[in-house]
């Protein structure tokens, strides 16, 4: 994926949980971060494919009542949970996404913690059509 550390954005704060698809939320103090990129350098990634980053979904997003992917209630026994689009692992080791853009809300939904949640993340062939879609990746870096 030639040319894909060329694509930046500026930290920005998301007011209410809403940005665009490469704005990066600014991150908790003391946290470096990746300065708003939404790739990670060849350096970065080779670390990560060492061992992936941590998640942690810091970004709240608006709150749901219904699961994105059945449109359920939560209930005590299947609560919903923040869940990611592109899934983590997957955005990390394949597209060289910075944790900060798939934790971003541009990246987040609402999904039931049990069976719901993996079924809210994208194949890597849905993932690509997905960041093509939101202008994170150019059509012919596919």
């Amino acid at each position: 994926m030639a040319g894909v550390n060329d694509v930046t954005s500026p930290i920005e704060p998301a007011i209410d949980g809403v940005g665009d698809a490469t704005t990066v939320p600014m991150g908790k103090p003391g946290n470096l971060g990746f300065d708003g990129r939404v790739f990670l350098t060849d350096a970065e990634h080779q670390t990560y494919l060492r061992r992936k980053p941590v998640r942690f979904v810091r970004k709240v997003i608006a709150a749901s009542n219904s699961c994105s992917v059945c449109g359920e209630d939560g209930s005590r026994e299947n609560p919903l949970q923040v869940a990611h689009i592109v899934p983590f692992g997957l955005g990390v080791v394949h597209f060289k996404l910075t944790p900060e853009w798939l934790d971003s809300p541009a990246n987040l939904r609402w999904a039931h913690r049990r069976v719901c949640n993996k079924a809210a993340e994208l194949s890597v062939d849905q993932t690509r059509a997905h960041l093509i879609e939101l202008g994170v990746l150019a059509a012919d870096s596919a």
